[in-house]
């Protein structure tokens, strides 16, 4: 939906799988090099370097920090993806977001803000000082 055009998506990463199964649940501060795929509950700070992964049946509530993000299960909190973020249909969100692209499909729920990243350039360009106003052309012939 607002994703960028040719982006290439990364399928894995050398960090390894990190994963918490269905009727597991941890309270705390989870970081991984590599993807972590949440199918049980956790509470509490998430850094992923990779792609975080919530499950249908996985419920994620608190702080994440991740490249990409895909949901289909809950998750109430803020979330910075520094990549991609994949609702899918099943997904519910109750948080803001912050993200660089955005994938909704139709039936996720999403309650709260996202904030799209801009490309580097685009961050430039807003940080540039303002040019000289340029004079405006007149127009002939026009009495006022």
């Amino acid at each position: 939906m607002f994703s960028k055009k040719g982006k290439k998506r990364r399928a894995g990463s050398a960090g390894g799988l990190t994963l918490i199964m269905q009727g597991a649940s941890i309270q705390g501060e989870l970081v991984a090099e590599g993807d972590i795929r949440v199918d049980g509950n956790v509470s509490g700070r998430i850094t992923c370097r990779a792609t975080l992964i919530i499950g249908s049946e996985g419920y994620v509530e608190g702080e994440i920090s991740t490249e990409n993000m895909r949901v289909a299960g809950r998750f109430k909190g803020n979330a910075d993806a520094s990549g991609e973020l994949w609702l899918e249909s099943t997904a519910s969100i109750d948080g803001d977001l912050t993200v660089a692209a955005l994938d909704v499909e139709d039936g996720a729920k999403l309650n709260g803000r996202v904030y799209m990243k801009h490309d580097a350039m685009v961050e430039e360009r807003l940080q540039e000082p303002d040019a000289e106003p340029q004079p405006q052309p007149q127009l002939s012939g026009i009495k006022s």
